[in-house]
């Protein structure tokens, strides 16, 4: 039996947070399929459609928290992604004010009167491509921008557009995506899942402040690891794992990629068995780094470079 929850059952939500009733209760293994809002909470899907905050003032709905049986604090939540679906068949970019912070930076913005321009553009997804334009077809390459249980107020922020923290949150890694499996902190009883932000594609950096923002389905597996438990969010692929850590008041972009790395050391000695130093020297020459929206970080390694190390019996 598949369980299933909507935005449309709960209304738009803008936060990971821990004081909302759980919207659906699962056990582990259980397959879901929730049902998702786009980041602009569905105010554009025509030419010349505008957001308008009067009656959406926050961007970045989400559904949740859902509830997995036999989830405590210090384990780990396993998310699979089997399939992501858009709702519609469109998907839309746009500018925003938040744009111009996120892009030129608000002194800079202040200092030379530059204003980016309100403007949106509608993009039709079809057979497995993505229409930027009538000239420019993109390949469809589905991702969960906005992805985390619910975190300690006291210690991290719960906005869904904004917060990004151990817990997860609006990371916008592209590779989060289907066949992958996220693993998350857990600081709350149920784990209190959350989830949100669906893309149609998008580039490293989120750098015009959206991607191809769609409402979609996703059909997820949740699953617990007990008694494993991890600072931040991981990421396995069929070919790759990564570690996600996020910027923040005194952790900028080097040092999001310095924890990055020593989180994925870890990963690697923890369990793979590879010696941390010679784990360090060798993500010195095969190591890669991907970013996400300007604010996540993801250090991630080939798996194929750790078969050497696994035991065989």
């Amino acid at each position: 039996m598949v369980k299933r929850v909507s935005y449309k059952d709960i209304g738009l939500r803008y936060a990971l947070s821990p004081l909302y009733e759980p919207v659906l209760r699962v056990k582990p293994g259980e397959r879901i399929i929730v049902e998702v809002q786009d980041a602009a909470s569905g105010q554009i899907r025509h030419r010349g459609d505008v957001r308008d905050r009067s009656k959406a003032p926050y961007g970045n709905p989400v559904v949740g928290p859902i509830y997995v049986e036999d989830c405590r604090e210090g384990d780990s939540l396993v998310v699979r992604i089997e399939d992501i679906k858009p709702s519609i068949n469109i998907g839309v970019t746009y500018f925003s004010g938040f744009t111009g912070s996120y892009f030129i930076g608000d002194h800079a913005i202040g200092f030379t009167g530059v204003e980016i321009p309100s403007a949106a553009r509608i993009c039709r997804i079809e057979e497995g491509l993505v229409y930027f334009s009538d000239r420019l077809a993109i390949p469809y390459r589905p991702m969960i921008g906005t992805i985390g249980t619910a975190p300690k107020p006291e210690l991290y922020g719960m906005s869904s557009s904004l917060s990004v923290g151990p817990n997860g949150g609006n990371m916008d890694i592209p590779d989060i995506t289907v066949g992958a499996e996220v693993y998350l902190p857990v600081f709350h009883e149920g784990g209190l899942l959350y989830i949100g932000d669906a893309h149609a594609v998008q580039g490293d950096g989120e750098i015009s402040g959206t991607a191809v923002e769609m409402p979609a389905e996703i059909t997820l597996t949740v699953t617990v690891l007990k008694g494993k438990s991890i600072r931040w969010p991981r990421v396995k692929s069929n070919d790759e794992i990564m570690c996600l850590v996020s910027t923040s008041p005194g952790r900028g972009l080097r040092d999001a990629i310095k924890t990055a790395f020593t989180e994925l050391i870890r990963w690697m000695e923890e369990d793979y068995g590879i010696d941390r130093w010679e784990a360090l020297m060798l993500l010195g020459q095969v190591g890669r780094i991907r970013v996400g929206n300007l604010w996540s970080v993801a250090a991630k390694v080939n798996v194929k470079y750790l078969k050497p190390y696994q035991k065989t019996g």
